[in-house]
């Protein structure tokens, strides 16, 4: 994931210098501490006073999110993805108090629902193995099988509700 930090200076007559290193080194030193993997872009904005004079710069940094980032949002989606499991279950349970042709059906949809949550599954585990190139590749798939099973399991329970 993109992120972007922006970092201000004042400019003083006749000391520039000072504050361009003072802004270099605070966009260095947040990069070191963030542990950022990979910068993207670096600009710099002028800003003027009433006269068009230099009176500060705008410097933004875009870079790659830590790897941290990734296995929080692994771990949100394997939540998801487990209390779908859960909602599941509890269709499944269902099936077993209805009629014989509401049950087959229950049954079928259930097990179209514990094949999307396995596509899931399988989407997640391939990016939690992905290097971080392949992540960003690999992410797209698996929110699309995850929104699939999400409406999936929402048309399901909207139908049992009636």
């Amino acid at each position: 994931m993109i992120r972007v930090k922006t970092f201000t200076t004042t400019l003083q007559i006749f000391h520039t210098k000072k504050e361009l290193d003072d802004l270099d080194r605070a966009v260095n030193d947040f990069l070191a501490s963030g542990k950022i993997p990979a910068v993207v872009s670096v600009s710099d904005a002028v800003t003027t006073g009433s006269e068009g004079e230099a009176i500060g710069v705008i410097r933004v940094v875009a870079y790659e999110a830590p790897a941290a980032w990734r296995e929080e949002y692994h771990e949100r989606i394997d939540r998801r993805i487990r209390e779908w499991g859960e909602e599941i279950e509890k269709l499944s349970r269902k099936a077993d108090g209805l009629g014989a042709e509401a049950r087959t059906k229950l049954r079928k949809q259930v097990e179209e629902l514990k094949s999307l949550q396995g596509t899931a599954k399988e989407k997640l585990s391939g990016m939690r193995k992905a290097g971080e190139e392949a992540w960003g590749d690999l992410h797209a798939g698996a929110e699309s099988a995850i929104e699939e099973l999400r409406k999936a399991i929402e048309a399901a329970a909207s139908k049992r509700k009636k």
